[in-house]
């Protein structure tokens, strides 16, 4: 039966946050893959409370009917969420807090993330880039957007393309920090070495920052001959970008950024190509 596995005999590299890992690896192992888990990146609290706390305050005026200061909040993610609703708890805040606001979740698995929390989705746009985003935002309302009024708890250094988009169709926007992410700490020597041996038949990536932390974690080699001998899966068109711009090649992505839409087509990747081979595992490791 294990045979039969498309991923049978096939080694893959995930890249993700360690409290996020798990699930992916399941997937995985479910189509018959070996699976390293190797974080890239780290999430952590933001560089400073205050931005948050400062929007938190804002939430309660409006809730206490003194100020009106949003019509939605928007998360990008599930750590944004997180983040968010646990800086409401330290604060003593309920989710009442957020009573009067639509909400737009980017993803189902952000979705999810809300739902879990007890709250309502307005919105869970089709397409999770930020076309995507703002074409059902936009469709939403009408077509009339101007004027509202939105908080976006973020990482820090995130993409700016959404923030630009409904900025230019009049919508006022505030960002606030909710975490960030960093590079995890790993040994590169050792890595470098199975790496750029071909150890592994896939290496994944969830977010451009795992893409872009495992570049800086090789300074002395560039992305492209550190996987040369690695076939690389992007859970979307904004990661694959973000790889392309690191000079590697996407084999891999599927056509909803979902995980299990991507454990789905890296199986189906190899299920087409039944005479490719794993490469010989290194020896001393």
């Amino acid at each position: 039966m294990t045979q039969t596995r498309p991923l049978h005999g096939k080694h893959i590299l995930v890249t993700r946050a360690a409290h996020q890992a798990a699930a992916f690896v399941a997937l995985l192992e479910q189509y018959g893959a070996q699976v390293t888990a190797l974080p890239t990146i780290a999430v952590t609290d933001p560089v400073s409370w205050q931005p948050l706390d400062a929007a938190l305050q804002r939430l309660r005026e409006q809730k206490a009917g003194t100020a009106r200061h949003y019509d939605w909040i928007f998360f990008t993610s599930a750590n944004a969420v997180r983040f968010f609703l646990n800086r409401m708890a330290f604060h003593g805040d309920q989710s009442d807090l957020l009573a009067g606001l639509r909400v737009c979740a980017i993803g189902k698995a952000t979705a999810g993330v809300v739902r879990d929390a007890g709250l309502e989705v307005d919105l869970v746009p089709a397409h999770f880039n930020a076309e995507g985003v703002v074409e059902s935002f936009v469709a939403f309302h009408g077509g009339q957007v101007a004027g509202l009024r939105v908080l976006q708890p973020r990482a820090r250094m995130a993409r700016e393309v959404l923030g630009e988009a409904l900025t230019a169709l009049g919508v006022t926007l505030e960002v606030v920090e909710a975490y960030q992410t960093v590079r995890a700490d790993l040994d590169p020597v050792l890595w470098q070495a199975r790496l750029q041996s071909g150890a592994f038949d896939v290496v994944t990536f969830a977010s451009p920052s795992a893409a872009l932390q495992m570049a800086e974690a090789f300074p002395n080699i560039a992305p492209g001959a550190l996987l040369a001998k690695t076939k690389v899966a992007c859970i979307g068109p904004v990661t694959s970008q973000a790889v392309r711009d690191l000079g590697l090649d996407v084999a891999i992505e599927p056509p909803e950024a979902t995980l299990p839409a991507l454990a789905e087509a890296i199986a189906a990747y190899f299920a087409s190509q039944p005479e490719a081979l794993p490469p010989e595992e290194p020896t001393g490791t």
